[in-house]
């Protein structure tokens, strides 16, 4: 296998000669010095100086502003030149070709041409290139640049497979221009078509000559192209020596590598691999062919059978920028030296990956037959599973059916679940069948006697298994006879027939005296028993398989099982006795470890924490790097905070968050750190514990429940400030969460507490729309909405908050609150009937029965009332007061409604009955000093001064002002003191008493009568 080369094509010739003689065509300075001309010979000037993006710029603008300019062609035709000196070829191929579609008769056309066709080969355009050259060399053969376009050409021809044609333009080149600039270039040319033209000898034979000339510039080329024809007509010896002779003689080359590389592949192709070898050590050098180099050094040690070393080149090779084909051919070797070293589970995913990533490749097949065998050796059962499903899918015609038959088996009884079992024992039972081999069939017995067992089918597996384990003819010195036995007296230790598997037990040890498998026999009977709740026999082989003292791990092995099954099934004192044992073993054991934590967790389990907590600290101190040591700092903690050693526990908890994080029991241990030391009611340090844990953990999962949780600890402690700042940490760092809702609700609910209640309203408005707010949370809301702008008498709110929440949420436990309050924003928006009839409906025999105890509740019979005072119902209003009164007599609201009652027996004229009803309100306890009281001893007066008893209504209206602190009632019960004035002709006191209350009124909205009837008091009084 040959590397692939990189194609010894022409070298691109400097450039300094043509632009001397392009310099030599410049004009010279025009005479007229017009803008046009200034702005053409400053482009001029750039392109002299090689400052070409500037010359390109200003060319451009020249030929935009100047699109008629004399020196249009000229500029268009520099413009294209330049764009060649900054490798901008096709721009430029575009410019020449535009300069010489619309100049065909300019005296640069020729040089045009000839840059047009070196622009399209340069882009790669050799169909273009081609053409190109061909109308030059057919227009102007004898042009100065013909020198350069006949090697170009040929180079053309060649790499389009037109040898024929390429050797004749090489060969005219050489005719025309034997020592010219290009002649080396044309002498290889002309070497390489003849090898295209499967002329070899010719080309060898001109390789040669141009290789023998040291300074010839093409000869550690024409060397290299010589040893590779050599190499390609099966000449391997010579060929390995041609490519060594390339760096003894070049050793400037860069072809070194290459040639050594090529001399490896000589050296396997003779299978001389220690050449080889040596070859590719050198050549691995040079990061350019390392991973081929280390490819074949691999592949020539695998020749050798020297695997480890094998690996390590291919191993290396991969880590060398392989290109896709070199990275498949090395992955495949890699896990095939793998696989035969007894590494399957590196194998397997090395088979896999180039499965996975070249599937048509013809190495597929093997490689994905391989990772099966690889993944069952490695116990990757669902793996094998489902690349025995994938192998089936991809190669259905493949030779290995029986093989996948038995794959396909093995894999479903290691599944284990019952219809897994049965479904391979149909796989099994095929292969006995159909095969006609004994081993194959052997192997199909064994693993279907093995699945019976696992479907506990016992007696089945013994049937399979008897007419081998009978079968005189039986090799019974092999390791088959051996697993055999062993299943066999499993099978009948399983049905309780212990003396067939002792029998069986004896046999194995006759057949076979120098092995151990009676151990392991022992040990199934421990975990047999053990399983069937048998534990005085799990004792009794237990103490046997210990006077054995069997080698290796078997015993550790069948500690920790027990240990595992005990502790699984609850028995944790047995647990501890096993994992004791395990670590009594020392910490040599691999299974050490896991005894330690064991016991430490069976302590645990058993309210033993003193020890429980030694152990977990003897765990961390002991394996500091094991994924068990956070867990196991975590569980010291517990199980100091359950010994009720609450600081020691929080020194414990705190050291594992900073030692562990970011484990996960290192936040299980901030957490409780924080929790143990709200158990101590360090407030302040819990806030720090919860601080700690969140810098170490700023986006754990939970971290909306630790918020709230935090939060909470802070409210219970009355820390209410603390707490709205964490709520509101909540919301902003997890907006999505199911908690951010109550968190919100909180905030909002401190705001109303705080008496923010635009805020707070604003809030509640939002929690209650959000459809991504709870039920609850949105009942409340809509709750506590109704209660601010019940504060705020905003009853057009009320009324719209009160409806939503019994149309949303009709059974709620806020709905007879809503219902009432609903009621009676009707009344205050004047919607009387409506709210009179939702009022009725709340004073029904069941409705008074269970909403009584409302404290809103006498306000039904006030709002009542006052609808029927409304209606002039006043029989109604009567009615409705005495029903309050029979319902409560001592109720602190009852004078409300009998404010009601008072004002209907005013509106009737019953004055004295009025005034009756209104003192009794003054007098009573629960409304002395009220504004119900103000307002009442306000109407009392009235009812005087509407029976013009001036000197008495008077006094009560004085008794407004000076005996209650409402302006409400104090501004017009003293204007009507002044109005009394008045009436009794006491006109300085009128005019008193007007200037009092308008100094401390003056916002009243009777002022302005005040002030008329002031201009009538202070005429009458001047008259004086």
């Amino acid at each position: 296998m040959m590397n692939s080369r990189t194609r010894n094509s022409l070298k691109v010739p400097q450039r300094a000669p043509l632009f001397c003689l392009i310099l030599l065509l410049l004009p010279l300075p025009l005479a007229h010095a017009d803008k046009a001309s200034d702005e053409f010979q400053l482009a001029i000037g750039l392109y002299k100086q090689n400052r070409w993006e500037l010359a390109t710029d200003t060319f451009r603008k020249y030929l935009k502003n100047y699109p008629t300019d004399a020196s249009v062609p000229l500029a268009k035709f520099y413009l294209g030149l330049t764009l060649v000196n900054q490798q901008k070829y096709q721009e430029a191929r575009e410019t020449l070709r535009a300069f010489v579609k619309q100049h065909p008769q300019n005296k640069n056309l020729p040089d045009a041409m000839y840059r047009i066709a070196e622009c399209s080969y340069l882009l790669d355009d050799l169909a273009a290139a081609e053409k190109e050259f061909t109308d030059f060399l057919k227009l102007y053969p004898n042009h100065a640049l013909e020198e350069w376009a006949y090697p170009y050409f040929g180079d053309v021809l060649l790499r389009r497979g037109k040898a024929d044609l390429a050797i004749k333009s090489f060969q005219r080149s050489l005719e025309r221009h034997p020592k010219g600039a290009m002649a080396e270039d044309a002498q290889f040319g002309l070497a390489s078509s003849y090898l295209r033209d499967k002329q070899s000898e010719e080309a060898e034979k001109r390789f040669k000559e141009i290789a023998g000339q040291k300074n010839h510039a093409r000869a550690s080329d024409a060397q290299m192209s010589l040893a590779t024809s050599l190499f390609d007509r099966g000449q391997f010896q010579s060929a390995a020596d041609a490519f060594l002779e390339l760096p003894k003689k070049f050793p400037e080359s860069p072809l070194g590598s290459t040639a050594r590389l090529n001399a490896g592949y000589a050296y396997y192709d003779l299978k001389e691999y220690a050449k080889a070898v040596q070859q590719f050590d050198l050549v691995a050098k040079d990061p350019n062919h390392a991973a081929n180099a280390l490819y074949w050094k691999g592949v020539s040690l695998k020749g050798e059978q020297q695997l480890p070393a094998a690996i390590s080149a291919f191993e290396l090779a991969l880590k060398s920028k392989p290109s896709p084909q070199q990275k498949e051919s090395t992955t495949y070797q890699l896990a095939d030296a793998l696989l035969r070293s007894g590494k399957p589970a590196e194998a397997k995913a090395l088979f896999l990956e180039l499965v996975k990533q070249f599937p048509e490749s013809d190495l597929a097949d093997d490689s994905l037959h391989f990772a099966i065998e690889a993944a069952l050796l490695t116990n990757e059962l669902a793996e094998a599973e489902q690349l025995a499903t994938q192998f089936e899918k991809t190669f259905p015609q493949s030779g290995l059916r029986l093989h996948q038959e038995l794959l396909k088996g093995r894999i479903l009884d290691a599944k284990g679940k019952p219809e897994d079992l049965t479904a391979a024992l149909t796989h099994f039972q095929n292969v006995l069948k159909e095969s006609k081999l004994e081993n194959t069939q052997l192997l199909a017995r064994l693993y279907l006697a093995r699945t019976f067992q696992k479907l506990k089918q016992y007696d089945k597996s013994i049937e399979v298994l008897a007419p081998y384990l009978k079968d005189p003819k039986a090799d019974k010195t092999s390791s088959e006879y051996a697993d055999a036995l062993v299943l066999q007296s499993n099978n009948f230790n399983s049905i309780q027939k212990y003396a067939e598997a002792e029998s069986l037990s004896k046999e194995y040890l006759k057949q076979f005296p120098n092995e151990v498998r009676l151990n392991q026999i022992l040990a199934n009977l421990i975990i047999l028993t053990a399983k069937n709740n048998k534990p005085q026999e799990v004792d009794q082989y237990l103490k046997q398989l210990q006077d054995r003292k069997p080698e290796g791990d078997l015993l550790i092995q069948t500690y920790r099982q027990l240990a595992e099954r005990n502790y699984e099934e609850k028995q944790w004192a047995r647990a501890k006795t096993f994992f004791d044992e395990i670590v009594k073993l020392g910490p040599d054991s691999p299974e050490y470890p896991a005894g330690l934590s064991g016991l430490a967790w069976s302590e645990f389990q058993l309210a033993e924490y003193e020890s429980a907590s030694a152990h977990f600290q003897q765990f961390v101190k002991e394996f500091p790097e094991s994924p068990l040591t956070a867990e196991a700092a975590y569980m010291q903690g517990r199980s100091l905070e359950n010994n009720k050693q609450l600081p020691a526990a929080v020194d414990v908890y705190q050291k594992a968050l900073q030692q562990f994080a970011p484990s996960r029991y290192a936040m299980l241990s901030g957490l409780q750190a924080a929790r143990t030391l709200f158990q101590l009611k360090k407030i302040d340090e819990v806030n720090q514990a919860y601080e700690a844990l969140l810098q170490k953990f700023p986006k754990v999962d939970n971290l909306d429940k630790i918020l709230d949780e935090w939060a909470l600890i802070n409210y219970e402690a009355e820390q209410f400030d603390k707490s709205d700042e964490i709520f509101r940490r909540l919301v902003k760092e997890t907006p999505d969460s199911e908690l951010a809702d109550n968190a919100r609700l909180s905030l909002a609910e401190s705001n109303l507490i705080a008496g923010k209640l635009e805020p707070a309203a604003k809030a509640f408005d939002e929690l209650q729309g959000d459809p991504k707010s709870d039920e609850k949370v949105q009942q409340v809301s809509l709750y506590r909405l109704i209660e601010i702008n019940l504060e705020l008498q905003k009853w057009d709110l009320v009324d719209k908050f009160s409806k939503e929440l019994l149309k949303r949420f009709p059974e709620n436990e806020y709905a007879a609150f809503a219902q009432f309050h609903e009621a009676e924003a009707a009344l205050y928006l004047n919607q009387v009937e409506t709210a009179q009839a939702a009022l009725l409906k709340l004073t029904t025999p069941d409705k008074l029965e269970t909403l009584g105890q409302e404290p809103w509740y006498p306000r039904v019979w006030v709002l009542l009332a006052e609808t029927y005072f409304r209606q002039k119902k006043y029989k109604e209003v009567t009615d409705t007061v005495d029903r309050f009164r029979s319902w409560d007599p001592e109720n602190p609201f009852l004078y409300q409604a009998e404010e009601v009652l008072g004002r209907s027996l005013k509106n009737q004229a019953k004055f004295a009955e009025a005034r009756k009803v209104f003192q009794h309100i003054i007098d009573s306890e629960n409304s002395r000093r009220t504004a119900t009281a103000a307002k009442c001893q306000f109407l009392l007066a009235e009812t005087l001064m509407i029976q013009e008893k001036f000197k008495e209504a008077l006094l009560a209206y004085l008794q407004v002002d000076i005996q209650y602190k409402f302006p409400e009632w104090q501004a017009p019960a003293l204007y009507q003191a002044a109005m009394c004035h008045e009436a009794l002709n006491e006109w300085p006191q009128a005019q008193k008493t007007y200037q009092d209350y308008l100094k401390r009124f003056p916002e009243h909205e009777l002022v302005p009568q005040a002030k008329e009837r002031l201009k009538v008091v202070d005429a009458r009084t001047s008259q004086k």
